[in-house]
């Protein structure tokens, strides 16, 4: 994989398509767009999705029917109509219905965090709730890449505007603002975080522009010993609770 070259100098020729081979963005870069490895998170999530449907079959058939039912179905179909929408070139329509297919996962995302993991099997955890965590977190970035791909005018030669700098700065601190949600306000979800979290050391390495670079830097530095809080507080407490005095 590539990240992206240093932008030429006014009037050198510059085919941006290879900077991100393998993204469906690979038309229009933007400014927020991050480097062509992070999109390997689609097939972590594939792989896990394929898992849940075979996983249906056999167990959690209470939640997956409950829970999930044909939004599955309905989440894929919309997935499949906006990447199509985007590569006929219909940008407007394709950002409407990713709009609708996060609507969905959303949906489907609030009624898993409902059911406590902790009561849950560790298929139940691998299976069910893991591919809908990072789909939800994952599908949230695809939907900030989309607004700025479908209404901005793409990467120019002499670099964003001050505009532009300031729209992206707002998103990448959104973005990083919901990493945290996951991890503090969702139950402690760690897959979510990590997808943003890979997101934004992903921009940082696309982007050249300084004040987006380093941005998105420190946002995934910061989002990273987030995440790490958790766990050692998970390692210290049972460190604690192994050194306690079996009498009080």
């Amino acid at each position: 994989m590539t990240v992206q070259k240093k932008k030429p100098k006014h009037g050198d020729e510059h085919d941006f398509s290879d900077d991100f081979s393998g993204s469906p963005y690979s038309q229009k870069p933007t400014y927020i767009s991050p480097a062509p490895f992070v999109f390997g998170v689609w097939g972590l999530i594939h792989f896990l999705l394929g898992g849940f449907v075979i996983y249906q079959f056999f167990g959690a058939h209470d939640l997956i029917v409950d829970g999930i039912n044909w939004h599955f179905v309905g989440i894929t179909l919309l997935n499949t109509l906006w990447l199509v929408l985007w590569e006929t070139k219909h940008p407007i329509l394709a950002w409407i219905t990713i709009l609708f297919t996060s609507a969905q996962v959303t949906f489907v995302y609030k009624v898993l965090k409902q059911h406590r993991e902790d009561g849950c099997t560790i298929n139940e955890r691998i299976w069910v709730h893991a591919p809908f965590s990072l789909y939800h977190a994952w599908i949230f970035v695809m939907v900030v890449v989309n607004t700025f791909a479908s209404f901005s005018h793409g990467v120019r030669d002499e670099g964003p505007t001050i505009l532009m700098k300031i729209l992206v700065v707002i998103a990448l601190l959104i973005l990083e603002s919901t990493a945290v949600g996951y991890i503090e306000g969702l139950k402690g979800d760690i897959a979510g975080a990590i997808v943003i979290d890979w997101a934004l050391y992903g921009i940082a390495v696309q982007q050249d522009d300084p004040i987006i670079h380093w941005t998105a830097l420190v946002l995934a530095v910061i989002t990273s010993l987030h995440i790490l809080k958790p766990i050692v507080q998970k390692f210290v407490r049972g460190s604690s609770e192994e050194s306690a005095p079996l009498l009080g």
